[in-house]
């Protein structure tokens, strides 16, 4: 009997097994170390201060690229920042179909190209609606023509200047068209390892969407590193400079047009019959009286009161008041 253990003994001997075994479990997982994979060239270089300043550029364009193409394409345009990552240009390249439209342009002071790439759902949308179209999507999509690419082309260009003002607040740009590419073989920027900004728009014309993305290359915005900071966006700095920017052209342009004054010293209305017998010396009765103030008309519109008179022994009128829109007599 003196063998066999008691229950108690029994359930005393399981909980200090239980609890070796949790010890030893505990003490094995902290002597395990605790790492994660890290690959070294796909390591991020692009500071995530620099993405955010990128984000509201690009979401600035997007605003000012949905008005252009509204009022251009005469159809509902609708814009917006999809997505803006750090990627290689060689997964920039092969994601993109090849019947892509590819357009290298210049940014200086940026160094180096930027790839913009419109797909060819939004690239023929652009065309037929140009065309008279109804911009419906279609799942089939034909070759660029000769005619295709003259109109892509010169929307384009129309479209750099909204690329310049979208980056006026941090840097100041001059976009520049390059050239206009249908095969990924020409259009090759920068080596396929190279980092890259891909900013991913989503673009909606009529009842067709798809993307439009700028690719950025890593070494045009080393330069600029410090400007490309979220603080110089923030601090509303250039707002003063704006406003100037917009008055003072607009002032110098006011200033030096030219515009039509004319006196009018009285009106009267006769026959065909009168004007045809017209001769030398011939008086005609005006409807107005000397005392009368005459009425300075800039354009066709009457603006000004004045009297007759002289000086430097001209004729000139002396400007007595401003025309009351409500004179009957003048309407």
């Amino acid at each position: 009997m003196s063998d066999i253990l008691s229950q108690t003994e029994i359930d005393q001997l399981l909980a200090s097994l239980h609890t070796g075994e949790a010890t030893a479990a505990d003490s094995s997982s902290r002597e395990q170390p605790r790492f994660r994979v890290h690959d070294f060239r796909t390591a991020s270089r692009i500071p995530r201060e620099q993405i955010k300043t990128l984000s509201l550029i690009h979401e600035n364009f997007a605003r000012l690229l949905s008005t252009y193409l509204t009022g251009t394409l005469g159809v509902l345009c609708d814009c917006s920042l999809a997505s803006i990552e750090e990627r290689t240009y060689f997964e920039f390249t092969n994601s993109i179909s090849a019947q892509s439209l590819l357009t290298i342009v210049k940014m200086p002071p940026l160094q180096g190209s930027i790839l913009l790439r419109i797909s060819p759902e939004i690239a023929h949308a652009i065309v037929e609606s140009l065309l008279g179209g109804t911009g419906y999507r279609t799942a089939h999509h034909r070759a660029f023509t000769e005619i295709d690419l003259v109109i892509l082309e010169k929307i384009l260009r129309q479209l750099l200047p909204l690329v310049n003002e979208a980056w006026d607040k941090v840097i100041k740009v001059h976009t520049t068209l390059d050239v206009v590419e249908t095969s990924l073989q020409f259009a090759q920027i920068v080596p396929p390892n190279e980092a890259i900004v891909l900013v991913t728009l989503s673009l909606r014309i009529g009842d067709v969407d798809s993307l439009f993305n700028f690719c950025i290359p890593e070494t045009a915005l080393e330069p600029f590193a410090n400007s490309l900071s979220n603080r110089l966006l923030a601090s509303g700095r250039s707002e003063p400079r704006s406003t100037e920017s917009f008055q003072d052209p607009l002032l110098k342009k006011l200033n030096a047009t030219r515009i039509p004054l004319t006196g009018v010293l009285s009106e009267t209305t006769i026959t065909v019959q009168d004007l045809m017998g017209l001769q030398v010396g011939d008086v005609i009765q005006l409807d107005s009286r000397i005392q009368d103030p005459i009425h300075l008309r800039i354009g066709h519109i009457p603006r000004l009161k004045g009297v007759l008179g002289t000086w430097n022994r001209r004729y000139a009128i002396r400007i007595t008041g401003i025309h009351d829109e409500e004179d009957p007599t003048h309407e």
